[in-house]
């Protein structure tokens, strides 16, 4: 049980975070025929942007509130699905204009264990990820746009173990391309979780985005911009149940290039569940 909750933990932390990478799969597989559903309000706003490497301060406040959905689903001892989904509107207030809202870009991805550290447990869990990118219905071309506007896949591998039952840790490593002249990107994510109680549990995640390609903003217009991501957050997870459990999170953009120096903060609700 206590694993249970550990990788519940670690799970909600990535989802937690936002919308900074698409990824953030998992190396733990939910056992066939079970699987979770999380919703997800997240809230961004930023007063400062980096032009280039260089921070300037914004006219006025940058915000973005997202509402998802992301379900798992185990469809064998081997493989998995994914699927993330949402709702999204953004405010830059100098102009009426410059509010947009619409559905986020939708990710689905299978997720194959190639080892499981619980048949050999000197060696950690990994998994490959291969996900698709399906564009939302936003405007795109905006400091405040939803998302690039850009379908496309990504592949990942994905590490993880855990120590004592009640700390876990995890890493994702990708790529990602799009169509639309969209710059590929390098991805990471790195989570770490330790059960405080059965019940409560604390973790952290740093996520990297690198775009591997790209010009300045004012040398090329959204979303051809090279834009290079470096976050940090944090999540306190609180199971209320076996199958239920809320988490509370926040984190910043440490650093970055042609992005906005957000603060994030959300709240999610998951549950878990089994269909034979």
């Amino acid at each position: 049980m206590k694993r249970t909750r550990l990788i519940i933990l670690v799970a909600v932390t990535t989802i937690a975070t936002g919308s900074l990478a698409f990824a953030d799969g998992s190396p733990w597989l939910p056992d066939p025929e079970t699987g979770s559903i999380t919703i997800s309000y997240v809230s961004q706003n930023a007063t400062e942007l980096y032009r280039a490497s260089k921070k300037m301060t914004l006219a006025d406040d940058l915000r973005q509130e997202t509402v998802s959905v992301q379900g798992t689903y185990g469809l064998s001892d081997e493989f998995a699905m994914d699927l993330r989904m949402g709702f999204a509107k953004s405010e830059y207030t100098p102009a009426v204009r410059d509010n947009f809202r619409g559905l986020t870009d939708t990710n689905v991805g299978v997720v194959w264990r190639v080892a499981d550290e619980l048949v050999r447990p000197s060696l950690p869990s990994v998994a490959l990820r291969a996900g698709a990118i399906i564009a939302g219905d936003y405007e795109t071309g905006h400091i405040n746009a939803i998302g690039d506007g850009g379908n496309g896949v990504e592949l990942s591998a994905i590490v993880g173990k855990f120590f004592a039952d009640r700390f876990a840790l995890s890493g994702e490593f990708g790529y990602r391309d799009r169509d639309n002249n969209i710059p590929s990107d390098f991805f990471m994510n790195v989570s770490g979780g330790v059960l405080v109680t059965n019940a409560i549990g604390l973790s952290i995640n740093y996520k990297l985005v690198d775009a591997l390609s790209g010009l300045d903003i004012g040398e090329a217009p959204f979303p051809q911009v090279e834009e290079d991501v470096h976050f940090l957050g944090g999540t306190a997870t609180f199971n209320t149940t076996d199958t239920t459990n809320v988490g509370v999170s926040y984190g910043e953009v440490l650093d970055g290039r042609n992005t906005a120096k957000s603060k994030v903060w959300s709240v999610s609700l998951g549950y878990s569940f089994d269909t034979f």
